[in-house]
């Protein structure tokens, strides 16, 4: 592949330059063409100054130039193919456009991918699953059903809500972990510092001084010399322990069985759970809707469903079904909430399947929208209390060790 300057002319008589990637200064033309660009100027250039759109990139862009293919990079390159091929553009044009626009290399490179694979032959959905790690099982499926029933743009615009929705989902709940997660690394490393550092020189100041200590401050002191004597075992143990978490991760069964007790764990369970089945609802709605039958939308989404343990049982109610169960009796368990059978019942009933399933995603967004706040709210006096309980219990040992020697 080779760079080529341009300058154009548009169809409305605006001038364009920039940047184009292409194997020839022919295919470079042409593609410029195939935009309805008409060209003036066209050159080999061996620095892409220009590259990724008409215009120079703001130096913000050229920043972001090697950086990793995001899930907002996704969500536009969606929301964009989705406008461009409803007002009339070819997928071919909408996709040449979509690669100019990226200023992203790991990005383009994959849309440059799709674009020859389709200019061969191949379907769109297919040229995008053999780029498994940009594009999901259910972004691929998708697209193939809307390719088959002539929605494309319809179906485009629903990948891109579904991925803005993820995203937000993992914004938020980043957002409220971050403050209890920094505050409880503060506190272990001031413990820690309090313990090998701070207790054992008041502790050799004190035993100097000898008489008869509070329980509170004989406390501190045994429990530093203890940390201080035992310190190799504790870092050797520590290391173990993260070893062993991280083979027992690393085997499907393991995982499988620390996603099932996590599920269990108060306030994160909910959390995992809120979030899988609203994932669940939202991408089973759309993948029937879409056209595919309930099995095949099972299997896909599914697979799309973040905790294993509850991704193993959709599973195993998808084999349920193929045998004559119901939807709603198969999915009904013990880590799904009754509410979920429930409703999908009244949908198998009434024939609105599809709606209903999106019901239980709004739904179940919303719980999880809610118990992170929640969770945000709770957890700061939580952790200032933590904090300052520690800092206090030793201040006050202290304190009151020297005021007894004061006194004596």
């Amino acid at each position: 592949m080779a760079f080529f300057e341009y300058k154009a002319l548009s169809p409305d008589g605006r001038h364009d330059q920039g940047t184009l990637e292409a194997d020839s200064l022919q295919l470079a033309a042409a593609n410029l063409r195939q935009q309805g660009l008409m060209v003036v100027n066209l050159e080999e250039t061996t620095v892409p100054s220009g590259i990724g759109s008409t215009q120079k990139r703001r130096w913000i862009y050229r920043a972001a130039w090697l950086m990793p293919i995001m899930a907002r990079d996704r969500a536009t390159f969606f929301r964009q193919m989705a406008m461009m091929v409803q007002t009339g553009l070819t997928l071919l044009q909408a996709l040449q456009i979509c690669r100019k626009e990226s200023h992203k290399k790991a990005f383009r490179e994959v849309i440059q991918q799709i674009i020859e694979d389709v200019e061969s032959g191949t379907s769109f959905s297919n040229a995008m699953s053999r780029h498994s790690r940009v594009f999901s099982a259910v972004v691929v499926q998708m697209v193939e059903s809307s390719e088959a029933s002539g929605e494309l743009e319809i179906a485009m615009n629903r990948i891109a809500e579904g991925i803005e929705r993820r995203s937000e989902q993992m914004v938020k709940l980043i957002s409220a972990l971050f403050y209890p997660v920094f505050v409880m690394l503060v506190a272990t490393l001031v413990t820690l510092f309090l313990v090998y550092g701070v207790i054992p020189k008041f502790a050799t100041f004190i035993e100097r001084k000898g008489g008869q200590l509070p329980a509170s401050t004989q406390f501190l002191m045994d429990v530093s010399k203890g940390a201080i004597a035992y310190l190799p075992y504790l870092l050797v143990g520590l290391i173990v322990l993260i070893g062993t978490f991280f083979l027992i991760w690393r085997s499907p069964i393991g995982k499988l069985r620390i996603h099932r007790i996590l599920l269990d764990v108060p306030v994160i369970g909910g959390i995992l759970t809120f979030s899988a089945i609203s994932q669940f609802g939202f991408t089973l709605s759309v993948l029937i809707e879409s056209g595919l039958t309930l099995v095949d939308s099972l299997r896909v989404a599914g697979k799309a469903v973040g905790n294993k343990a509850i991704q193993a049982h959709i599973l195993s109610a998808r084999e349920k079904i193929i045998n004559g169960e119901n939807l709603s009796a198969a999915i009904d368990d013990i880590i799904i909430p009754p509410t979920v059978s429930q409703v999908i019942a009244i949908g198998e009933q009434t024939g609105n399947l599809g709606e209903v399933l999106s019901e239980i995603g709004t739904y179940y967004d919303s719980r999880l929208q809610a118990r992170i706040r929640w969770l945000s709210a709770v957890t700061e006096p939580v952790m200032i209390i933590v904090v300052g309980g520690i800092v206090g219990f030793v201040y006050f040992s202290f304190f009151m060790a020297a005021l007894g020697m004061s006194v004596a």
